[in-house]
């Protein structure tokens, strides 16, 4: 578990309101959490100091999502009143494929081969990113 990738006080000057002392603390949890799952994402590739935009915003995006729908609710009905959510606001604290695409994307990652894989007694699927390659003349960098 790393230093979180957003500070409080970044994440909350583009809130509408101002955060309550109870607020903050759970938002720095909602930070941290954000932060470990972006890692975790693109481990082994350490992240480059400071954090690009693309991941800064991801992880705002993430603890926002849990802050403003915490109970994941999709659809509420009182009376004549409907309110539905996009499926982009009910996702909680998982990442969405644009979204793990963009982070690839902006760390210089991609797949060097897509086939599903199933592994383990549970049968989850594999899937790992593997850092791609800039050429500069002579010298190779890699994105790791």
């Amino acid at each position: 578990m790393g230093e979180s990738l957003v500070t409080l006080a970044d994440f909350e000057a583009r809130l509408p309101e101002a955060l309550t002392a109870e607020e903050r603390r759970r938002c720095e949890l909602l930070l941290q959490d954000a932060s470990d799952l972006v890692r975790e994402e693109v481990a082994p590739v350490a992240m480059p100091e400071p954090p690009p935009f693309t991941v800064r915003q991801l992880v705002m995006d993430l603890a926002a999502r849990v802050l403003n729908n915490p109970r994941g609710i999709t659809t509420e009905n009182i009376g004549d009143y409907s309110y539905s959510l996009a499926r982009s606001a009910i996702n909680g604290m998982a990442l969405m494929s644009s979204e793990r695409e963009a982070l690839y994307r902006c760390l210089g990652l991609s797949y060097a081969a897509s086939v599903p894989m199933r592994s383990g007694p549970t049968g989850g699927t594999v899937r790992r990113a593997t850092p791609t390659g800039w050429a500069d003349g002579e010298r190779i960098t890699w994105g790791w």
